[in-house]
């Protein structure tokens, strides 16, 4: 039962600041939840074409907060490069995989 009241305060957390990227960055056009059944870390790629191409996905790190209880962890890539990552020409990080992930779009998360 608290594994599961944590594990919606993740989701609930995360979906929030999802919103909060969306608002925050005009040309974020999608954003990736890796494994979100995952109760010990956040794991999102965000796909904007203003971001520097880097032929990589390199997450960087936030520790749990009062926000996100768990840690996080978070790359951006373009439009391109999630092409690339859907047809294994980019690797994920380590212990990463596309075997259970959630899009979410501007229009999902539109109040």
């Amino acid at each position: 039962m608290i594994m599961s009241q944590n594990h919606n305060l993740i989701i609930n957390a995360t979906e929030n600041l999802i919103q909060e990227h969306f608002d925050l960055e005009p040309s974020l056009e999608k954003v990736i939840w890796i494994n979100p059944e995952l109760s010990t870390e956040v794991r999102l790629i965000e796909i904007n074409p203003e971001t520097f191409p880097s032929g990589m996905v390199q997450s960087f790190y936030f520790p749990p907060s009062d926000e996100i209880p768990c840690a996080m962890f978070l790359a951006e890539v373009r439009p391109d490069e999630w092409q690339k990552i859907l047809r294994n020409e980019i690797p994920l990080p380590e212990g990463w995989t596309l075997a259970n992930y959630k899009t979410y779009s501007r229009k999902m998360v539109a109040v």
